[in-house]
């Protein structure tokens, strides 16, 4: 169904995303990637929650700096994504300075927080063979990752899942999302007045598409 070139970039659409989500077994932590292409630009996130912690947040909008590949390097930041092995294995790292947000609901608006040095180092293994979705196809894995941050180094391994879709941007859509005071979340903004909710559960990752006013 898929080839290998399917891994990689589709120079002939307009839009193209890859995202890639990590979680331990008691999902106390978890770690996110997400890259955009629309033609030479681009958008970037990457987070970290841990329980008892700030949220971590890394985004750049709108970037400019594509690289070869799926390597990016806008100012004062680098991040890469690439495939080591087609639908077996990815490698994902980055140098940037994020935000600490204790309030993590205002990322969608204003992801203002305490400036952050951070570098992630991401080896993201499959666990079965990718599945169809609309517009491109999803994974689930296992994650392997090494977190460095201004006080230390955080190891992290544990499930994971991933999706790459092209012609349109990924959106997700959850039908249901959680409650209860003690949830993760990791909301992320996008360049088009839309943001996305985004929880760490004990299943793994759920997300909605929301309209901003």
């Amino acid at each position: 169904m898929f080839t290998n070139a399917d891994e990689l970039r589709h120079p002939d659409v307009a839009v193209e995303a890859w995202w890639w989500w990590g979680w331990t077994a008691d999902a106390a932590v978890g770690v996110f990637v997400g890259l955009e292409l629309r033609g030479r630009r681009f958008d970037y996130w990457a987070g970290l929650v841990r329980s008892g912690e700030p949220y971590l947040y890394v985004e750049e909008l709108d970037g400019t700096g594509l690289r070869d590949g799926l390597d990016i390097k806008p100012p004062e930041m680098w991040a890469g994504h690439t495939c080591d092995v087609p639908f077996t294995q990815w490698s994902l790292g980055n140098e940037a300075h994020g935000v600490l947000i204790d309030e993590p609901m205002q990322t969608v608006r204003r992801p203002y927080g305490i400036p952050a040095p951070v570098t992630f180092d991401i080896e993201w293994y499959a666990a079965a063979a990718a599945t169809a979705i609309p517009h491109g196809y999803e994974q689930v894995g296992e994650i392997d990752a090494e977190i460095e941050l201004s006080d230390g180094v955080l190891a992290l391994d544990g499930s994971a899942h991933r999706v790459h879709v092209w012609g349109a941007p990924y959106l997700p859509a959850a039908l249901a999302m959680p409650i209860g005071d003690e949830l993760m979340w990791a909301p992320y903004r996008r360049h088009h007045a839309r943001g996305v909710l985004q929880v760490l559960t004990r299943e793994g990752w759920l997300a909605r598409t929301v309209d901003l006013p």
